[in-house]
């Protein structure tokens, strides 16, 4: 077995002990989303593309790519400063920071590209939270509510 079934094995795993766990905290509550339904439904989909991937892996000579640590990096900034400006930028412009950010920078798109997926993304992410699970999100300081 390599070590890219093993990672996906494990991560299958966590996935399904985290669904079973949100499953305790409830999944709908009176008529609305309850605090469970967000981390199971993280669990679920981290434990079915975690199996996806497993099975994907065929070929044992493959073998895993060398570990590309800036681009890690950069990834780590981008996820702790989308932490650190939710809150005076709100949401909403944090997340198109994020997600125009990464693309444009880390996966190297153009800036068009970019900048429509971010907004489509942003927007997406905004309403389902705010108006589908009725998330009190960060408004910032434009006051985006």
């Amino acid at each position: 077995m390599t070590m890219s079934r093993i990672s996906a094995s494990l991560l299958a795993m966590v996935g399904l002990v985290a669904a079973a766990m949100a499953w305790r905290l409830g999944i709908w509550t009176s008529g609305q989303p309850g605090p469970g339904l967000f981390p199971f439904a993280t669990g679920i989909l981290l434990s079915a593309t975690a199996i996806f991937s497993a099975i994907q892996t065929r070929n044992p000579e493959d073998g895993d790519g060398p570990v590309d640590f800036r681009r890690l990096g950069q990834y780590a900034v981008a996820i702790i400063g989308f932490g650190i400006a939710m809150k005076p930028l709100g949401t909403l412009i944090a997340t198109f920071g994020l997600i125009g950010g990464v693309l444009r920078f880390i996966e190297d798109r153009s800036r068009g590209h970019a900048f429509a997926v971010a907004v489509v993304l942003a927007g997406l992410s905004w309403g389902i939270f705010r108006y589908l699970l009725g998330v009190p999100l960060p408004p910032g300081f434009m006051e985006i509510q």
